[in-house]
Formats: C-alpha cells, structure tokens, sequence
C-alpha cells in the first residue's frame, strides 16, 4: 500500500504514528543499552528480577518493557514476566544489530535533531555539534568508531552473499575499495576460489578486517591495504566494489574515488552497491538514508542519472543495474 493509500485512510492517525518512531526508536536504544535481552538468558524473570540485573528501576522498567513487548520486543505472560522473542535475540550484547541499536539511538539521534539546522543552512549538522569532520571524530574516538563498524557490518552482512554470487569469469584480482571489515570480500573469496582479493581502507579498520579473513579461511589469497581511498593510488586490479562509498560523498570527492579506481583497473570492471533513488513517492530506505547524509557530512544518495554523470566524469560508462531484495542496486561502471 501506498504513502497516499494510507494517509487517505486516516491521515491524523498515519501522521501521529509518524511522529511517534523517534519515541520507539529511544525505547529500543535503551533495552539495548541496559543488555535486557542478555538478562533473560536463563528464562522468563519479572522487572524486579531484570532490574536487578542491569541496574534500573523496576516499576520504570516494566513500563519500558511492556510498551516493547507490543511490538514484539520481549513477551509479557500473566503474571507480568517477561521472556525473550525473536526481535529480542538481535540486541544480545556482541551482535551487531545491538551495535546498531545503540548507535541509532544515541549518537545518530542527536545528530539527526539538529536537521533543521543542515536544511537551513545546506551544511553537515555533525560538525557544527561536534566541530570536525565526521570521520575524524570517529579515529579520535575508538570506542565510538567501533561501534560505528559493528553498526555498518550489520547492513553489510546480509548483502555479501548476493555480491558474492555475481559472475566473476575472467577476472584474477578483486579490489574491496573502503571494504571495512571485509564481509563482501570475504564472502566472495569464498565463492570464488580462484579469485585473489586485495582490501583497502583505514588503518583504523583493517586489522578488524584482517582477523574475520583469517577466520574465513581466505587470508591466504588476500592483501590488506591501510590507505586513504581519496588520496592514495589504488592497486592493480579486474574488480573494484565500493558497497556503500560514494554515498558518502560529495560530488568532486566520488569523481575522484571513482577515478583512482579507473586507473588502475586492468580494463576491467566497478560494481557500485548503493541506493538509487526511485521517483514516485512510495517510501524508499535511501530518501532516509539521504537525509543522515546530509546532517553527516557532504554525502548524499543519488538517482540513476546522477550515478551515470559521476562515471562519466571518471573515464566510465554505467552498465547493467541489478536490483536486490535488500533496497540496494548493483550498478556495473564499464571502462570507457
């Protein structure tokens, strides 16, 4: 059903449930916060029990817990206990969905309530609360920068296995620009056991990557390299992907990306997993996502023409486009 369709249902009711996420969004941040999920490891246990565990109030934490349970976050029985559900599982300490949780609901949420600001203005909110550039913020604030990967590996995960799957005949070396963690590359590397792999990325991010292609069993035909993708001169390679960069970008700072990648590439081949935007008015995750670009940093989400101009700019042509299931599209740039 259509944004239109539901609105014309009932528009006070669609607009209130609207305005009302950011209030469920700051329920979710603190069971997270407070580990609830890992305090019912043992079974179902009352707020008393619970709040015990993690330190909280008990009448206010059953409060919290029963607004959740309504959405399917924990289960209350009749005798006011609660246990755990599937949606509970993902924000047990150590997944990356509790990273997530976390991250969206402290640090991304004060940034997105300074909106207003990037909107008037036209510039990063991030830096006018935080006074630097986003990235610098997170490589002087390692705890924070954790978070931040653990929160990225989340969306990255379930997308791997569908880059993965992509032919990659003919090609030797695949080159993960700004691969993080390296979740696509070693998933690939694993499909491909003829393919040698080569990731790049921040110092501060590789040896995190390092350890999960040792783990994977794919180190052996991989190289890490610690560099800036802005200013660096790429390795040699038949496949660049770029999962999630240049959305990251401004214009002029993906032109340039896009044109390290088409200098060293051996007339090969860039895949781009990234959000295009659709035209219509039916929701679409990347017009949010565009809007944490714009109170970030200079990034910003674009639609199929845009993503043309940028290749074409950099010696590229856009190729083929795959949708997926995941709202990403994998767009193939081609040498031209």
């Amino acid at each position: 059903m259509t944004t239109t369709a539901v609105t014309a249902i009932n528009p006070k009711r669609a607009l209130a449930q609207i305005m009302v996420g950011n209030q469920v969004q700051q329920a979710v941040y603190v069971a997270a916060k407070l580990c609830i999920a890992d305090a019912l490891n043992d079974g179902p246990r009352d707020s008393e029990q619970i709040s015990q565990a993690v330190g909280a109030h008990p009448e206010s934490l059953y409060r919290l817990m029963r607004l959740l349970a309504s959405y399917g976050i924990f289960a209350e029985d009749d005798r006011r206990r609660f246990s755990m559900t599937p949606l509970a599982e993902l924000l047990k300490k150590g997944t990356p969905s509790r990273s997530f949780a976390v991250w969206s609901g402290d640090f991304s949420y004060r940034v997105f309530g300074a909106l207003e600001y990037s909107v008037r203005t036209g510039k990063p909110a991030f830096e006018h609360l935080f006074g630097m550039e986003f990235f610098e913020y997170l490589n002087q604030h390692p705890e924070l920068g954790g978070l931040f990967d653990d929160a990225m590996s989340w969306h990255t995960s379930p997308i791997a296995p569908v880059i993965a799957a992509l032919d990659f005949s003919g090609a030797g070396t695949v080159v993960d620009v700004a691969g993080g963690r390296g979740e696509v590359l070693t998933a690939v590397l694993r499909a491909h056991p003829d393919l040698r792999g080569i990731l790049v990325d921040h110092p501060r991010i590789i040896e995190n990557a390092r350890t999960k292609l040792e783990a994977a069993g794919v180190s052996d035909r991989c190289t890490i390299v610690g560099s800036d993708v802005l200013e660096s001169v790429l390795p040699a390679g038949d496949v660049y992907i770029l999962k999630s960069v240049l959305h990251g970008l401004g214009d002029g700072h993906a032109v340039r990306v896009l044109t390290n990648c088409r200098k060293a590439m051996n007339n090969g081949r860039l895949l781009l997993i990234e959000f295009v935007l659709p035209v219509g008015n039916d929701p679409f995750p990347g017009k949010l996502m565009d809007l944490l670009m714009l109170v970030g940093g200079e990034g910003r989400e674009r639609t199929r023409e845009e993503f043309s101009a940028l290749l074409e700019k950099a010696g590229l042509r856009l190729g083929n486009i795959q949708t997926t299931s995941f709202a990403y599209c994998i767009l193939e740039g081609i040498a031209a």
